[in-house]
């Protein structure tokens, strides 16, 4: 199979203090670098928001083009997880963070029963609470306030915005994660083409027919974490 294209920026989950690798089969999708959890059935999905105390580890990279899409395991495959020490994660669009603070679970995307795996700040960045998942290690500021930005419309995989200059501030390459969220719903997509005309992206999969009310993207960015 063909490796990850170079020009993705994803710089891999794995770090020099990754621990221990366990494994799981995937009862939905799950992209490369999200927080998991146990299914029910035993099977794993990536991390519902909101819930602190249930991940078991950050989904591995496995360096190969996946099908039916790129960055994601498909239902049914086997997903290596890090389940102890360092890894990289992905902090949620318009967030920005700094070494030493912790990371939870959003509670507010979506319907908030979504599988995202992704993390924000605590409230208080340098204060470690009951529901803290993990501690950044990075010795420079992360993320971006600019990272966050509404949709006005779309298409399938198309993506509409209202200008030119909305779509800069995104700052978006091909390979990039983001987050697509609304009132309805909220899922994790990639892009394929930053700039399909001058107000228009593309995304590796055809967005959730149920988005309607504030649709927002979210460019996420990795940062390594301490899981704890």
């Amino acid at each position: 199979m063909a490796t990850i294209p170079t020009y993705m920026t994803f710089k891999g989950v794995k770090t020099p203090g990754s621990g221990i690798i366990k494994t799981g089969v995937a009862a939905s999708e799950i992209p490369f670098g999200a927080f998991v959890t146990r299914s029910a059935d035993g099977t794993i999905k990536a991390q519902v928001t909101n819930k602190p105390y249930t991940y078991l580890g950050v989904a591995v990279d496995d360096q190969r083009q996946q099908m039916p899409y790129d960055g994601f395991y498909a239902a049914g495959k086997k997903v290596p997880y890090i389940a102890t020490g360092t890894a990289n994660v992905w902090l949620l669009g318009g967030q920005t963070i700094g070494a030493g603070d912790f990371v939870r679970f959003p509670t507010t995307l979506g319907a908030g029963t979504e599988s995202l795996g992704v993390v924000i700040p605590e409230a208080t960045p340098a204060t470690r609470t009951a529901s803290s998942v993990g501690r950044v290690l990075e010795t420079y500021d992360a993320g971006d306030a600019n990272y966050d930005q509404t949709v006005t419309s779309f298409v399938g995989s198309v993506v509409t915005f209202n200008a030119a200059a909305t779509i800069a501030k995104l700052d978006l390459v091909e390979g990039d994660y983001v987050v697509i969220d609304s009132d309805e719903a909220a899922e994790v997509n990639r892009v394929v083409d930053p700039l399909t005309s001058t107000r228009t992206i593309t995304m590796e999969k055809d967005l959730l027919a149920s988005h309607a009310t504030n649709i927002t993207m979210y460019k996420l960015v990795q940062i390594e974490v301490e899981l704890i």
